[in-house]
């Protein structure tokens, strides 16, 4: 498998004989990725070697990708959909996007998800958690004499204008994430002020795979996104630390789901068991230094992810924010109180 090459949304794996709508669907699998293109890569890999399946993978953001799925509706292109924060799946099932299958893995996730995915777990399966957090650029912040943020609140003081840099919405979880955390925290009024505030200071909302990069190359201060990001980035060599705002504590499930109309349906099935192994889950961390918490009960965490049990957890109403009206609802209100406002 070392032929690759790049398409408009990421790096794609793909096999000589490219996928057809007439290919036969035997020993195939098409996967949309949306966890980090390396371990895209690495888990489809491994996947096609062990089960003899040639696999291909097209990386991109989640509200990207969700946004292909819909477009696919009447001719699927790929029979999964891997990684993402978990609304926008749930969102799919709702609209009739998604293949049901519970795997037989599920038995094995977090006792903490089990009523989650007894509820929600017929077309997606929790494939791992992430912790909300600030990142900060200690080197910029010193340059600018600025303290580092410590709370929401923080975020919104006069000094940190232009230094803050977020994910566009529309293309990633992360931001949504962002306000259903808000939301549950402040209330929705509340939370959409403090995002107008907020707005004041954001000098441009970027790509997902650009808010970490840009914030390691001190084009900005602070961002805030899920926090194993910047554990990588510091230990590739990067100024830039984590910090866990006071309070309660927002975070993110990756979803796995099969996609309606999947040509490849068995392997999709497998695939899922496979995504849902207490081996591939420690894949991130162990190959890659991606610090992502692993949900199947059996696997093992990084001691460099941070660990859930020190932290006073939101208790997150994923049914409600995964639900296909709030998710278009919050989105649009987004866009038309904060991004297109005058």
């Amino acid at each position: 498998m070392k032929k690759w090459f790049k398409r408009s949304l990421g790096l794609v794996c793909l096999t000589p004989l490219l996928l057809s709508q007439q290919a036969s669907a035997e020993g195939r699998l098409t996967v949309y990725c949306t966890v980090q293109n390396a371990l895209c890569e690495k888990v489809t890999t491994l996947f096609g070697e062990k089960y003899n399946v040639k696999t291909e993978f097209v990386h991109g953001g989640t509200e990207t990708i969700f946004g292909k799925i819909k477009a696919e509706k009447d001719n699927p292109q790929a029979d999964f959909w891997y990684g993402g924060t978990i609304e926008p799946h749930f969102q799919a099932g709702e609209l009739g996007l998604l293949e049901a299958y519970r795997s037989p893995k599920q038995a094995e996730i977090l006792p903490q998800f089990k009523s989650l995915m007894e509820q929600k777990g017929e077309f997606t399966s929790v494939a791992y958690m992430l912790v909300l957090g600030f990142g900060v650029n200690t080197q910029k912040l010193a340059q600018l004499g600025l303290p580092t943020p410590k709370t929401w609140e923080d975020l919104l003081k006069p000094e940190y204008k232009g230094e803050i840099q977020l994910p566009d919405p529309r293309a990633s979880g992360t931001t949504y994430t962002i306000m259903a955390t808000l939301i549950q925290l402040l209330g929705e009024e509340k939370a959409f002020d403090y995002l107008k505030k907020l707005n004041e200071n954001v000098s441009q909302y970027v790509k997902s795979n650009l808010v970490t990069a840009n914030l390691s190359r001190g084009e900005s201060a602070v961002s805030v996104g899920f926090v194993h990001a910047y554990a990588t980035e510091k230990e590739k060599g990067a100024p830039v630390e984590t910090v866990i705002p006071e309070g309660k504590t927002g975070y993110a499930l990756g979803g796995a789901s099969i996609i309606k109309g999947a040509r490849n349906l068995d392997n999709a099935k497998l695939f899922m068991d496979f995504v849902l192994s207490k081996e591939v889950q420690e894949i991130p961390w162990r190959e890659f230094g991606l610090y992502q918490i692993p949900t199947n009960a059996n696997a093992q965490a990084s001691p460099k992810s941070v660990d859930p049990k020190t932290l006073q957890l939101l208790d997150f109403d994923f049914v409600k924010f995964g639900s296909k009206d709030e998710g278009k609802r919050l989105i649009n209100k987004w866009l038309a109180e904060i991004k297109l406002a005058k």
